[in-house]
């Protein structure tokens, strides 16, 4: 028992050193802690808001990713607009790609952690299957899930540069999964995920602003999206648009004739 406890122990510093410049994270509060983000406080609270959910993955395939964009209610509940027009870091979204995590840690445990097949599929959908950036205003939360596995990228209300709306390129959230899972889906590890947290980037400092891996653990009792389907596409693809012409002609409606009529007088 007690050398179990002394691997144990190890194990957990290991895991908590594992990245390089690893520190306690805050993810939802000024409590420092080494834990994986509280979903439930996501899902659950009556200050966050539902804004979106859309599905991304390979075409056809059984298992797809879940796209899910939470709000805070104070934050506003519409969608951050794009515009072409506008200036990097003072009208436009900041661009996060190039950025790189200021400190990454494992979260330890030995138990319920997410199932790396799970975890394939969100990393596929990210990686192969995906156009552009995710686009998160201050006080939202961005959820890409399947099965056990969630990533999820936390850009909660602060101060400074917390107020910018922020850009993160899909494949890049992608490959910071790959990263984390190299680190800490280790036996020896006894993690149940990681942490990267993005302090600052170019002139820019930021609070709180996280990509987790964790365990998915459902709501129960799901909100219903303000709008659905993928951005800059028609809420459901599927549907036909409709075509007032194609009603079909009343009992009495006398079908159009495109021939000059005869003059019935007229003789061959």
């Amino acid at each position: 028992m007690f050398l179990r406890t002394v691997h144990f122990a190890i194990a957990l510093a290991t895991a908590a050193s594992s990245f390089s410049k690893a520190e306690s994270l805050s993810p939802r509060s000024d409590t420092a802690l080494l834990s994986p983000m509280s979903l439930k406080s996501i899902h659950d609270d009556d200050s966050m808001v539902l804004l979106e959910r859309y599905q991304m993955g390979r075409p056809g395939a059984q298992a797809k990713a879940t796209v899910e964009i939470y709000s805070v209610k104070s934050a506003g509940t519409s969608l951050a607009k794009r515009n072409s027009t506008e200036m990097p870091g003072i009208t436009k979204p900041l661009d996060m790609t190039p950025s790189t995590c200021t400190s990454q840690v494992c979260y330890p445990g030995s138990f319920e952690g997410p199932k790396k097949t799970d975890c394939d599929v969100v990393v596929d959908a990210q990686l192969y299957h995906s156009v552009g950036s995710l686009r998160s205003k201050p006080g939202q939360y961005v959820l890409v899930y399947s099965g056990t596995c969630v990533v999820v990228f936390q850009h909660p209300m602060g101060k400074g540069d917390n107020k910018f709306v922020l850009d993160y390129n899909w494949a890049s959230l992608g490959k910071i999964m790959v990263d984390i899972q190299k680190q800490c889906d280790k036996p020896e590890s006894l993690s149940i995920g990681g942490v990267c947290k993005i302090e600052h980037y170019l002139k820019y400092t930021f609070e709180n602003v996280l990509i987790s891996l964790q365990r998915y653990v459902a709501p129960e009792k799901p909100q219903k999206p303000i709008t659905s389907g993928q951005p800059d596409k028609p809420e459901k693809p599927d549907d036909k648009p409709e075509k007032p012409d194609d009603k079909p002609a009343k009992p009495d409606d006398k079908p159009a004739n495109p021939d000059k009529p005869q003059d019935p007088a007229a003789k061959p």
